[in-house]
């Protein structure tokens, strides 16, 4: 099995972080199960060649369109990847959202869409054409951004109430300002560098006492988040969402 993922920049101001290409390419037809956990960002697929499906916590499988929106998720998720496969997509950040002309903006859920040509036959030709088409049909959902830097309320959204400003996460991000922070705590302590190659990974010494108070908090919050406790988390695979989670830290951290 040979696999492949490339990376082309995006457009900060539509709030692309960046496209991407993943190709798995196998001799005979292959199945594979890839899992996901939550993530402050949304996905654009477009699935060229191969299948891709969703799995539900039943193990029950439903086929994705070829091209489909994924919401932010609140719960781990797994997908079945048929090779060969050919997947293009685009990180959406949080930025995108504010601009996101549909009107359903449910978490945990898939919309499908058509923004790019069935017959896309490369990386530029996708990018070229989902950047097009979000500035084409993009819909600012208030009259100025909600966030000024990553959760940071803008000065705008500050001058409301509590409660007007719940309406507004749920509206224009989909969940609530506390889920959000929630997923943030986590991939907080994802980002660190941590060595659990080792027998016995001590993973009390990455805990952030500003974010986790101690290890059981930690255990608790990262279950909770992901399904997996940290270190069964590091020992499981994944990989669209290893290539994803590592390009996007690396984006971000630029």
């Amino acid at each position: 099995m040979k696999i492949s993922f490339q990376k082309r920049s995006g457009s900060a101001s539509l709030g692309v972080l960046f496209f991407w290409k993943m190709t798995i390419d196998t001799r005979a037809r292959v199945f594979i199960t890839d899992h996901f956990i939550p993530e402050l960002f949304y996905d654009y697929f477009f699935v060229k060649k191969g299948k891709m499906e969703l799995v539900d916590l039943q193990r029950r499988k439903s086929t994705l369109p070829h091209q489909s929106l994924k919401m932010i998720y609140t719960r781990p998720l797994s997908f079945a990847f048929s090779s060969p496969l050919v997947l293009y997509g685009a990180r959406l950040s949080l930025k995108f959202a504010e601009l996101f002309w549909g009107k359903d903006v449910k978490p945990n859920s898939f919309l499908e869409q058509n923004w790019v040509d069935k017959d896309t036959s490369s990386l530029t030709s996708f990018a070229s054409q989902v950047t097009n088409y979000i500035q084409k049909y993009r819909d600012p959902k208030t009259v100025a951004p909600l966030l000024s830097h990553g959760l940071a309320e803008s000065t705008w959204l500050g001058s409301y109430s509590r409660r007007h400003k719940s309406r507004l996460y749920k509206s224009v991000f989909g969940i609530s300002k506390k889920e959000m922070l929630s997923i943030q705590n986590v991939h907080a302590f994802l980002e660190q560098t941590c060595d659990f190659g080792s027998q016995n990974p001590r993973i009390i010494r990455h805990v952030n006492p500003e974010v986790f108070y101690d290890q059981p908090h930690l255990n608790h919050a990262f279950k909770k988040i992901t399904g997996f406790s940290p270190v069964e988390y590091f020992q499981s695979s994944s990989i669209l969402q290893d290539n994803l989670m590592s390009a996007s830290y690396n984006e971000v951290l630029e």
